[in-house]
């Protein structure tokens, strides 16, 4: 019996319940990084005095990226496996995030935010089929659908962000893009506990 037919046969237990919680905590990370940046706008707009034009672009940003980083993210998987994409994409984003906190300028900061949407459009498309490969069929549908319940609590973790941390000074809206560059820990903790899916495996051996 192969062993994605034995994978098939098992039922939920503890480590799919802590394949929900890692990948559930990405989405939650990237929920909250695609809303908190409605927070932001009034920040820079007055620090770098920005039309209504320019605000338009920032709010597009990370979505233009992330469309790319989607549409990127399921070849690269196939071609390099999956584990390896999903976490050099969270870095990617990780970085850029970091970069747009420092930006000196509306430029940077505007580049920056469309290579953190990349980085998270890559990260958030591939999780769902890469975690998938390790649930029962029977199981997969409400595994997927709670995974993609963990957005909501991205956009809890924007609002708080938005209401305590942003008015904090004149930095406050740089602090705040840190905070949604914190999944960087999980880099450790996936590298450490997750195997490569047996499917990716495969086709990357076909490749």
């Amino acid at each position: 019996m192969s062993l994605t037919a034995r994978l098939d046969r098992l039922t939920l237990s503890r480590p799919h319940y802590k394949l929900l919680l890692i990948g559930g905590l990405g989405y939650s990370f990237d929920g909250m990084d695609g809303a908190v940046v409605a927070f932001l706008l009034p920040r820079i707009q007055e620090l770098w005095g920005l039309s209504n034009a320019s605000l338009g672009l920032v709010g597009s940003a990370a979505p233009l990226g992330f469309f790319f980083g989607a549409i990127l993210s399921g070849w690269m998987g196939d071609r390099f496996g999956r584990k390896k994409v999903m976490l050099w994409a969270l870095a990617f984003y990780c970085l850029m995030s970091v970069i747009a906190a420092m930006a000196p300028n509306f430029e940077v900061f505007l580049i920056a935010r469309i290579f953190a949407g990349l980085g998270a459009g890559a990260e958030s498309v591939i999780i769902a089929p890469f975690l998938s490969e390790f649930i029962p069929p029977k199981r997969r549908g409400w595994f997927i659908g709670t995974l993609a319940g963990f957005f909501s609590f991205g956009f809890v973790g924007a609002a708080l962000i938005g209401r305590f941390m942003v008015p904090m000074g004149e930095d406050g809206w740089r602090w705040a893009q840190v905070v949604t560059a914190i999944p960087i820990l999980l880099l450790l903790w996936w590298r450490r506990s997750l195997p490569e899916s047996p499917a990716s495996s495969s086709a990357v051996a076909a490749c």
